[in-house]
């Protein structure tokens, strides 16, 4: 009884002290991260396969991680792919305007394209911002499926779901991650605009702060996967 009182308290500082030290291990290594980050979605899509709720929400992230992947490979830097990119983050910016975050998004990506226009006009060669703008709109539209998902699966599953704690997670950590993104653009004018070279601070931050955020969010769902495991485990 004693050992079933505190296991899920055991069982929950023993996998965050795991993650935190798998997060740490593969700092620098991409490859290895995201089979982590990968099997840790698989695993939670087996364990919850029944649960709509979480289901849910991990086909959202994997369909995120997989056009991440494809675009990783075949955007490059060429003015129609960055024109494509801006036209697509300000329409979703502004048909998510409900969301805060789009809002604030919508008008920043504004001022960029105007200052992306003045480059041009002057030909002054700009920086390769187009990446991390693509960031910004991919993150706003997870930000939205999330918030929708309730919706969503009982409209075109006709199944019924709710909101769960999860949703709020990955919502919070995704809107972490677009501010993070603009933080760094903003970097990226101020450095080219000001003619300061030496301002590199996020630039050379970005891949820590965006793998912490991963390491949390796939603690997360690992978290919310073995809740659902445990009552199984003890009543066998």
């Amino acid at each position: 009884m004693l050992i079933r009182a505190y296991l899920p308290k055991i069982i929950t500082a023993l996998f965050g002290g795991l993650f935190i030290a798998a997060g740490i291990l593969t700092f620098g290594n991409a490859l290895i991260f995201d089979r982590l980050f990968l099997g840790i979605l698989l695993f939670t899509g087996f364990v919850c396969r029944k649960d709509i709720n979480v289901i849910g929400i991990v086909v959202i992230i994997l369909m995120q991680h997989i056009l991440e992947e494809f675009a990783w490979i075949y955007l490059s830097n060429s003015e129609l792919v960055k024109s494509f990119i801006y036209i697509a983050c300000l329409f979703l910016a502004y048909r998510l305007r409900h969301d805060k975050i789009a809002k604030f998004v919508f008008v920043f990506i504004i001022a960029v394209v105007g200052i992306e226009l003045y480059w041009y006009v002057t030909e002054y060669v700009a920086p390769q911002i187009y990446w991390h703008m693509s960031l910004i709109g991919l993150n706003l539209l997870v930000r939205n499926l999330i918030f929708s998902r309730v919706s969503i699966s009982e409209h075109y599953l006709k199944k019924s779901a709710k909101s769960i704690n999860l949703d709020w997670t990955i919502f919070r950590l995704y809107g972490l991650s677009i501010l993070i993104q603009v933080a760094i653009v903003t970097e990226y004018l101020i450095r080219h605009l000001a003619n300061v070279d030496s301002l590199l601070v996020l630039y050379h931050s970005n891949a820590y702060l965006m793998h912490g955020i991963a390491t949390l969010a796939i603690w997360a769902i690992f978290n919310e996967s073995y809740k659902l495991l445990l009552p199984r485990l003890l009543k066998a």
